[in-house]
């Protein structure tokens, strides 16, 4: 009995619906070169993945231009994204999901240290790997980050051996290839940021829904290597820290790395000392110290206080727009429940008070003094912490190595939220 090849696996439409259901949606209005909306796709999505399926099987499919676009980073600065048309995201996707099977020998070799884009983790778990290894021994974190990572694959080394070598058949290498080398539209209404786009077509393209996992795939014997050699290190997509017991070996620890890097991937890290401070070495306990967006102080880790000035803006928002009724204090806990639900394995305490207050007194400027009987965020976090624990006989928080990483709650019968009086 012959084998289904890897391109009557993609083009099957169960692979599609699949790759459709994993695919990012919630922009309804995000939209590729020709401006059909994930929303338009979507309108008719069984006559649209119907046609895809029939293009892959008649080897007719074709890529269409990217979408050039800007999102601008933490640090003011822009990322230059390849958007692809929706039809294109949807095969892109499928493309991924067939790959992330064939490939998972060289993924697994990511095991323990990286947490982007792996099926199943995450930043929680990236931040709770470092939190578990620098409690082991650590004193010093080296922090840093690749430069121009995505365009700085080397693109025929990772397709012609690491991806085409490990695939059963060649059946959708072409395709593969094609994926990775769009041509990108849409710049001259970019006419300000057309520089960053320089180097489109070389490396992989970010905004890619494949690039992701091919991206882990260059840096699997990296992460491999390290294990190997002993290091603590924790990958997050071009991110990674590294935890050390002194100074010393932790700039010695940069020198190594710095060194594999250059020379088996033709990838640099920042410099030490770089005016940007994209590569430090930090002692935690000492200075302040991100990670993910997530401060560590050497014992807990914990969410930035701008988390926590975007909860306020969501609270004095609706208070502004509603009316002193039930219906306005759902959807206050419901904003506070999905910020506690997010970051529910993070010292989140420490802003309990502040954040009980400031809901407190929005509600005392809008509405006038009165005793308002509100639901407090620590008994929210109570409820919540015990709805993941009580969700999954395997939730995080049933993790026996996990016990003095996360936060402690008490497993008790939670207040219900209090009626409100008018």
């Amino acid at each position: 009995m012959m084998s289904t090849s890897l391109l009557d696996q993609l083009a099957a439409e169960e692979s599609l619906q699949s790759a459709w259901a994993l695919l990012r949606k919630e922009n309804e209005d995000s939209y590729g070169l020709s401006g059909v909306t994930i929303k338009d796709f979507g309108e008719n999505l069984d006559s649209n993945l119907n046609q895809i399926s029939k293009e892959l099987r008649s080897r007719t499919f074709r890529f269409s231009h990217t979408r050039a676009a800007v999102i601008k980073k933490d640090n003011g600065k822009y990322r230059p994204l390849q958007i692809p048309e929706i039809r294109d995201r949807v095969v892109l996707k499928a493309m991924a999901i067939l790959l992330e099977e064939q490939l998972g020998g060289i993924l697994s070799k990511s095991e323990g240290v990286s947490f982007a884009y792996q099926r199943g983790k995450g930043v929680r778990d990236a931040l709770l790997k470092m939190k578990s290894s620098y409690l082991q021994g650590g004193k010093v974190i080296l922090k840093a980050d690749i430069i121009n990572f995505f365009e700085e694959v080397q693109k025929d080394k990772l397709l012609t051996s690491l991806i085409y070598p490990n695939l059963t058949d060649e059946s959708i290498n072409k395709l593969i290839d094609e994926s990775m080398s769009q041509k990108l539209g849409g710049l001259k209404r970019l006419n300000k940021h057309r520089k960053l786009f320089k180097n489109a077509g070389k490396g992989i393209p970010q905004g890619n829904p494949l690039s992701p996992l091919l991206s882990n795939i260059y840096l699997s014997d990296f992460d491999l290597q390290l294990k190997e050699a002993g290091y603590a290190i924790v990958r997050y997509a071009d991110d990674f820290i590294v935890i050390f017991k002194s100074d010393e070996d932790a700039k010695n620890g940069y020198e190594e790395i710095t060194a594999l890097l250059k020379s088996k991937y033709s990838l640099m890290i920042h410099p030490l000392g770089d005016t940007e401070g994209k590569t430090v070495i930090i002692n935690p306990a000492e200075n302040d110290f991100s990670f993910l967006s997530v401060k560590f102080d050497g014992d807990n880790i914990y969410p930035s206080i701008a988390t926590v000035g975007y909860l306020k803006h969501q609270i004095k928002r609706i208070i502004k727009n509603g009316k002193l009724d039930a219906k306005l204090f759902a959807e206050i806990y419901e904003v506070i429940e999905k910020w506690i639900a997010i970051y529910s394995y993070l010292d989140i305490e420490r802003y309990f008070d502040q954040i009980d207050e400031y809901l407190v007194s929005q509600l005392t400027k809008a509405f006038g003094v009165r005793k308002y009987k509100i639901s407090k965020c620590n008994d929210l976090a109570q409820q919540k912490r015990a709805k993941q624990h009580d969700k999954s006989t395997t939730s995080f928080w049933r993790n026996p190595a996990l016990i003095n990483i996360l936060p402690k709650f008490m497993r008790y019968k939670v207040k219900p939220i209090p009626e409100i009086n008018i």
